[in-house]
């Protein structure tokens, strides 16, 4: 009765630690929406992800907690005149929609600033929400009418109540990582250039790339300087001028959200390394345009191993990308070992078989003509 009794308890607590314990996404859950006036607001297991219908995200939840409080386009007028920031402000000139996609969600927005404020930017939103979580969001500016700016800005907003003392890790060719002051010091906090960014917190992760441009330039700023509640992550599109009628500005950037851990992060980042690295070695081999039948037959297996990893990339299946890039450069490396034979074979073993051919004809040839010579 006892044991019967110990076992029950043991099955109730195991129940309760199961009900209380904050779900997982697991790597392809469905994404939930809701569409209001105000935007879109997508979950995917415990990942929220707030669009505005004004164009930007204005938040991204990891487990009820805030871990990115803005992120879109911020224009200043000549002297620095505060026009808006798309997130949140602007005039929508078409509602937002959601097309159910089967391996996600694609969000677009459209919007622009009013024209009374004397700047004719129209903004386009396209927001592609995969089942693992993984955000691939496009922004495009275009100037409907000539317009004079101070400076139009990429902006991430990142919460310092969840963000101080925390680090970000800014991956361009190498890795460097900066610490969120937990105390103001000042207005800039670092500069450079990024291709990825990650950071662990321990709500989850969040890792960031740069897809078009490939790279960005940044200056990291503590928004307590101005009275804010947050640190930016700044990048110039446009410095004080004028953009003509017809310019466009485009900015695409991967975002993936996660609670599977540092480990899986670190995959991703290596990840993104491995695909570069087999997508620039793929353009010098096509290049160089191997000369050889069996070089130009692994060539083409190893682009279709590159497309591979790209569509994985694109899906958030970091594993799979993975083994596609590195299958892509093991067939790199054999594409160069197979011209190198086939070069030796086709350009020193022929050549030199068909000169002993041709030495061996020359000398029967000549034995025939003197055994004729003797024979008469």
């Amino acid at each position: 009765m006892i044991k019967t009794r110990c076992i029950s308890l043991l099955l109730l607590s195991v129940l309760i630690a199961m009900l209380l314990t904050p779900s997982i996404p697991t790597r392809s859950q469905k994404p939930q929406w809701e569409v209001s006036a105000e935007g879109v607001r997508v979950t995917v297991g415990n990942i929220e992800i707030y669009i505005g219908a004004t164009t930007g995200i204005s938040d991204i939840f990891i487990s009820g907690v805030e871990v990115i409080s803005g992120l879109g386009i911020w224009v200043f007028a000549p002297g620095w005149e505060y026009i808006g920031a798309t997130p949140w402000e602007g005039e929508v000139l078409e509602p937002p929609t959601v097309d159910e996609l089967p391996d996600g969600i694609l969000v677009k927005t459209h919007a622009r600033f009013s024209p009374d404020t004397n700047t004719y930017l129209e903004f386009r939103g396209v927001y592609k929400i995969y089942n693992t979580g993984m955000i691939i969001a496009n922004t495009t500016v275009t100037a409907y009418d000539d317009t004079e700016v101070q400076a139009v800005y990429f902006i991430i907003y990142f919460p310092i109540d969840t963000l101080k003392g925390q680090t970000i890790y800014m991956v361009y060719g190498g890795t460097s990582g900066i610490t969120f002051p937990e105390e103001f010091s000042g207005w800039s906090i670092a500069s450079g250039t990024y291709s990825a960014a990650y950071i662990s917190l321990p709500q989850g992760d969040i890792v960031f790339v740069a897809l078009e441009p490939t790279a960005l330039g940044y200056e990291l700023t503590d928004g307590r300087d101005w009275g804010g509640n947050v640190y930016e992550i700044i990048t110039t599109l446009r410095s004080a001028g004028m953009i003509a009628k017809g310019t466009t500005m485009k900015v695409s950037l991967m975002l993936y959200p996660h609670t599977r851990g540092p480990e899986f992060t670190k995959l991703i980042v290596e990840t993104f390394g491995s695909l570069g690295a087999a997508k620039s070695t793929v353009e010098t081999l096509k290049k160089s345009k191997p000369r050889t039948p069996g070089g130009a037959k692994l060539l083409a297996e190893c682009e279709k191993e590159v497309k591979l990893a790209y569509d994985a990339y694109s899906k958030g299946d970091i594993e799979s990308t993975r083994a596609h890039a590195l299958k892509a450069l093991e067939l790199a490396q054999k594409i160069k070992a197979v011209e190198r034979r086939q070069r030796i074979l086709f350009f020193m073993v022929i050549p030199g078989i068909i000169g002993i051919v041709i030495m061996f004809l020359l000398a029967w040839s000549a034995s025939q003509k003197v055994r004729k010579e003797v024979a008469s």
